[in-house]
């Protein structure tokens, strides 16, 4: 049995190892005979490791993390991670007899990189494009020293991995800019999957939560689940919502988040009577969605954009949730143009299109929520993911 070790770089706000990667890897597990480790950096306290730990032991994956230093500054203290994580991370390897070695992202990638190259093969989980969303959103100069470290270090991981894993067919093709046709063979796209099973409706838990939360049954209620910051599309969502609530007053705005503290400090005071701001476990979300009317997938189409591939995509769509979503983003906007009740928001256009958006909200009197949910099925389950990584493992392991 093959052992593989996904190692991954992450903040406590996050939920990606719990409800996209570990339901992938036990999967994996079972139909494909391997075995998963999991080492997260974080800087999560104590009780968030346990519940990411209890959730791994549930799922049969053995889960590890290690402490990132935040002082005396994020950055010195990630570099004294590094330092430190190297020496562990090596003598993981050793212990456990790791044959392939995952590197997530930018971080990972570096201490890989500084690995002896004995005995385990390596797949690079390139996941988009990460240091050009630091670009865009994070005030990283591409004329600075660390712009210029962390490409270097990209390219020598891209070069050297024996497999790269991309979310976008967009992504992959960034890459062979600077690499060359030549290594595309060893480039593979696969899918963020959610299980079909959990993510469907919850009608009676829906009628409750509308109760508990003080919404009436037939208030109009817009939701949005997932991280929050300039890159999301804040002001398209809140522009939105206010001006759906010129003409219907008893709308409500549901956001599910992590990030509560930015949802509450930059919800304006006038739509703050009608928004709820919510962080609730990750079992919890399906029941919460089943309420809402229609969802938020915004994202900036900024250039680093073309790599992702949404997560709260596929869940909206599995709902059978009407959607409005950005062009430019990774590959989904030709599979949305496809499919019925899902709006194209296109940021680029000056002034926004905000009565186009109106326009066709008007026209979610009549929903067929299975052709959307069918969609989902189509391109967004845990099966699909699950036979994307397995492509991946046949060109590593054949």
């Amino acid at each position: 049995m093959k052992k593989l070790l996904f190692v991954t770089w992450d903040g406590p706000q996050t939920r990606y190892m719990e409800g996209l990667f570990m339901p992938i890897y036990a999967r994996l597990q079972t139909e494909s005979g391997l075995s998963f480790h999991v080492l997260q950096f974080t800087w999560g306290d104590a009780d968030r490791v346990a519940e990411t730990r209890a959730h791994a032991d549930a799922l049969g994956i053995a889960y590890t993390s290690f402490p990132i230093s935040r002082k005396p500054h994020p950055a010195l203290g990630s570099l004294l991670t590094l330092y430190r994580g190297y020496r562990f991370l090596k003598q993981y390897i050793a212990t456990h007899q790791i044959d392939v070695v995952m590197p997530r992202s930018t971080f990972p990638a570096i201490l890989v990189n500084r690995l002896p190259r004995t005995g385990f093969q390596v797949l690079f989980d390139a996941d988009g494009l990460p240091i050009e969303e630091r670009v865009d959103f994070s005030g990283l100069s591409p004329q600075s020293r660390t712009y210029r470290w962390f490409k270097a270090e990209e390219r020598r991981m891209l070069l050297g991995a024996d497999v790269v894993i991309t979310r976008s067919q967009a992504a992959i093709a960034v890459h062979l800019q600077t690499l060359g046709e030549a290594y595309r063979s060893k480039f593979h796209v696969v899918y963020n999957g959610r299980d079909a099973h959990f993510f469907s409706r919850q009608p009676e838990q829906a009628l409750s939560l509308r109760k508990a939360l003080g919404i009436p049954a037939d208030a109009f209620v817009f939701v949005y689940c997932g991280s929050l910051g300039p890159q999301y599309g804040w002001e398209a969502m809140q522009t939105i919502f206010a001006r759906y609530r010129e003409t219907q007053p008893n709308a409500y705005f549901l956001i599910l988040t992590g990030n509560t503290e930015f949802a509450i400090r930059h919800t304006p005071a006038s739509q703050a009577s009608h928004t709820l701001i919510r962080s609730v476990p990750f079992a919890e979300v399906p029941a919460y969605l089943s309420l809402a009317q229609v969802a938020f997938a915004l994202r900036e189409p900024k250039p680093s954009m073309r790599g992702v591939a949404p997560i709260k995509l596929g869940e909206y769509l599995l709902m059978g949730l009407p959607t409005i979503a950005s062009r430019g983003i990774g590959d989904t906007e030709a599979l949305l143009q496809e499919t019925p009740h899902c709006y194209l928001w296109d940021a680029a256009l000056v002034p926004p299109d905000y009565d186009g958006v109106l326009a066709w909200l008007a026209t979610l009197d009549s929903v067929d929520a299975a052709a959307l949910r069918a969609t989902g099925l189509q391109y967004f389950t845990l099966e699909q993911s699950v036979a994307s990584y397995q492509k991946a493992f046949h060109s590593l392991f054949n």
